[in-house]
């Protein structure tokens, strides 16, 4: 029987074509990525030893990670500006930049002993007004001129790679800053390796923001946390603002890649039925075998290897549809639904991509035409995805910040605008000298997730089914909420509401019989997938 293939299958075909690669060996796929050189990160610290705090240039540390390995050291770059030195002690926020495809800290920091990265010298500096007809020209920090104020952010910059000694199929391979699909790993219906996942998106939550809230002079919680990524970081940015609101106070992304899928993602709906399509009965939950298994099984070269990762990381395009989807922006996009009691939206996004345009070739500049050559095919892949990334948002009416610019894939073009990102991070910030920018938490909010156990706007969901689907929350406040979805949910109100079901803060919301497979197709965001019900909440006596 024939399978439909999604373009992401389509694609690494084509690109393996184009390598010469045959689809033959049964060796691991690994991509070729090197280890940041020469850049020597500081031991985990030993329980109870403090971190010696490096002030005023870039410095790498490791913590050790029971997520992405078994005690496994992970090493981040940082850098803490003068003015949150913790001899002045005072507490910073924190901005998280995620890097792009085959890369490492350094592409966002530098190495250690440096202050020239755009991120850091955009700090205290900025392009001189009138820069944004050619923004190549103050790709370089040097050309820049001091700002009008300076901003106290600390600046931290994970690696996005599997670890040498840690989960995952090998070294090396870029993370899609996912949980990785467990079906693949040790114990799962489909193995591919024989480790745990690598559970990326909770090491960022779970490990690193603590970590460097313990360690860091960095103030504690969301209100002190921003995110931002280029490219895959981008991606990875957008992926985890919308999976955490709660986690951060803004998003941003530069040329992202936010739809792997490269297929519309449908938006789920202001209003849904009251029963939908579902089993009658319960019925035996049997997965979808992944026929792209021998694909993700070949030695590639780093350029194709980079996104053939995506079917370790997530899997099929098509059988595990579900999972990609829980992974994608695009599908995520309702989750910046969040607002506080003036209606006003909690949650800050802003992003640019470039219209993919030569531009530095094309103003003469002949010394830009194997620059341009090289980074102008990425831009027209991720530009699209950009374009459905803002459709998306405007279908949920999720107000966001969003821009073309000129040029293409390259730091070139993209250096002179992160003044500009910092500046929207730091306006929506908890800040050094004690002022709290920070919005407040949301009154009302609308949220989905594949994920079977959650925390969200410290309400708790925890579902009792098999398939991997979609649970939709609608219009969730300490007055009622709206689920969708199927099996039985069990929904812990937080106590700050003082409300609850049946005289109980914690009750179970039985939406049907599960399905017998995983979600195809996007079809969860359709009125009529599984059960709609409306639960109203009201005032628990004590």
């Amino acid at each position: 029987m024939h399978r439909r293939r999604t373009a992401l299958t389509l694609v690494a075909a084509a690109v393996l074509a184009v390598a010469g690669v045959r689809i033959a060996a049964p060796a691991h796929a690994q991509a070729t990525v090197a280890a940041p050189g020469g850049v020597q990160c500081t031991a985990p610290p030993t329980p109870g030893t403090p971190v010696t705090v490096v002030v005023g240039q870039v410095a790498c540390q490791e913590l050790s990670s029971h997520l992405l390995g078994n005690g496994t050291p992970a090493p981040f770059e940082y850098y803490v500006p003068p003015q949150c030195d913790p001899a002045l002690n005072v507490k910073c926020p924190v901005l998280y930049l995620l890097h792009g495809f085959g890369g490492d800290y350094t592409e966002m920091l530098n190495t250690p002993g440096t202050t020239t990265s755009a991120w850091i010298q955009a700090e205290t500096k900025e392009p001189p007004a009138g820069f944004e007809p050619r923004p190549w020209k103050y790709a370089d920090p040097a050309t820049w001129i001091p700002a009008p104020s300076v901003l106290g952010i600390i600046l931290v910059a994970p690696l996005g790679q599997t670890l040498p000694g840690g989960y995952g199929p090998g070294p090396g391979q870029d993370s899609y800053y996912a949980d990785w699909n467990p079906r693949f790993a040790a114990g799962g219906d489909e193995q591919r390796y024989d480790t745990p996942p690598p559970k990326f998106e909770s090491f960022l939550t779970d490990e690193l923001a603590p970590f460097v809230e313990s360690n860091l002079p960095a103030g504690h919680g969301r209100d002190y946390r921003a995110i931002a990524g280029v490219s895959l970081g981008g991606f990875g940015s957008y992926k985890l603002g919308l999976q955490h609101p709660d986690e951060w106070t803004t998003m941003m992304s530069v040329s992202g890649a936010h739809n792997f899928l490269f297929a519309p993602a449908p938006q789920p709906g202001m209003v849904t039925l009251p029963v939908g399509v579902q089993p009658p009965i319960p019925v035996t939950y049997t997965p979808l075998p992944s026929p792209t298994g021998a694909v993700a099984s070949l030695p590639l070269p780093s350029q194709v290897g980079t996104f053939v990762t995506a079917l370790d990381a997530f899997g099929d395009p098509v059988a595990d549809q579900a999972y990609f989807r829980g992974n994608m922006p695009t599908d995520l996009a309702m989750n910046g639904r969040a607002y506080d009691k003036r209606g006003a939206q909690v949650f800050g996004i802003d992003g640019f991509v470039n219209d993919m345009t030569p531009a530095q070739t094309l103003s003469g500049d002949t010394s830009a035409v194997q620059s341009d050559i090289s980074s102008e095919p990425f831009e027209n892949i991720v530009f699209p995805m950009n374009v459905d990334m803002e459709a998306s948002l405007a279908q949920q009416g999720v107000a966001n910040t969003f821009a073309i610019h000129r040029g293409n894939h390259s730091d070139r073009y993209r250096n002179a605008w992160f003044r500009g990102l910092e500046e929207f991070a730091y306006a929506r910030l908890a800040h050094p000298d004690g002022t709290d920018s920070a919005p407040p938490p949301p009154k009302v909010f609308d949220y989905r997730s594949i994920n079977r156990d959650f925390t969200i706007w410290k309400w708790h969901f925890s579902l009792d089914r098999a398939p991997t689907e979609f649970l939709t929350l609608r219009s969730v406040s300490c007055d009622g909420l709206t689920l969708q979805g199927s099996g039985k949910v069990q929904v812990s109100v937080p106590h700050s509401c003082h409300t609850g079901f049946a005289g109980k803060s914690t009750f179970t919301v039985d939406l049907g019989p599960a399905q017998a497979t995983d979600e195809p197709l996007g079809l969860g965001a359709t009125p009529v997938y599984g059960r709609t019900v409306q639960v109203t909440l009201t005032h628990l006596h004590r």
